[in-house]
């Protein structure tokens, strides 16, 4: 029988305690105080990342902090990013080190960053990995989000006007409101052409 949660933040909760006794069958735990929601990461119009999760260290209530991407609106995707953020939430497993790759393993994510010195960075459910957790993922019904889309700022496009010199080639760009008052003369002489 599926659930029907209300919101995108019960839907993970609800994720993390069905996911709390896996992490504790394979003998890493999941922190006792997770505080989850979906929201942009950090730096993730730049980073690109679909998650975060930030050490209870970081909390002024020693709670563990994950972000969810709202650009994520599957919920295989978002229970995959969700394993992955709760592999960081396991003892030393704050980095994309060791210790966190032997629990991804476990929990059945395999690297797909591109990058050599960071594989671990991005992973991605394993073949087996949706036979895993299908039970779960369906357990926990529709998740209760549509895709959040930000634009990018169209980076302006020159407005100016290139004018050059049909003898020396000398060049110079000015707007067309100043082009429209008379070309400039180049310091050869001769009168620039658009």
């Amino acid at each position: 029988m599926s659930n029907t949660f209300n919101t995108r933040e019960e839907w993970l909760t609800q994720g993390v305690e069905e996911l709390r006794p896996l992490f504790e069958s394979i003998n890493k735990p999941i922190a006792t105080k997770v505080r989850i929601a979906c929201g942009f990461p950090l730096d993730a119009k730049r980073s690109k990342a679909i998650g975060q999760c930030w050490s209870d260290q970081n909390s002024a209530d020693r709670t563990v902090e994950i972000l969810i991407s709202p650009e994520l609106d599957d919920p295989v995707a978002v229970f995959e990013v969700l394993v992955h953020e709760l592999c960081h939430a396991t003892p030393n497993g704050m980095n994309h080190g060791k210790p966190f790759q032997a629990v991804a393993s476990k929990m059945l994510l395999e690297p797909c960053s591109s990058t050599k010195r960071e594989p671990w960075k991005a992973t991605k459910g394993s073949p087996e990995f949706l036979p895993a957790y299908k039970a779960i993922i369906d357990s926990l019904g529709a998740y209760p989000h549509a895709k959040l889309m930000y634009q990018t700022k169209k980076t302006q496009t020159t407005r100016m006007i290139k004018a050059s010199c049909p003898s020396c080639g000398y060049t110079v760009r000015l707007t067309a409101k100043w082009a429209a008052q008379g070309m400039p003369t180049c310091p050869c002489g001769d009168d620039l052409a658009v």
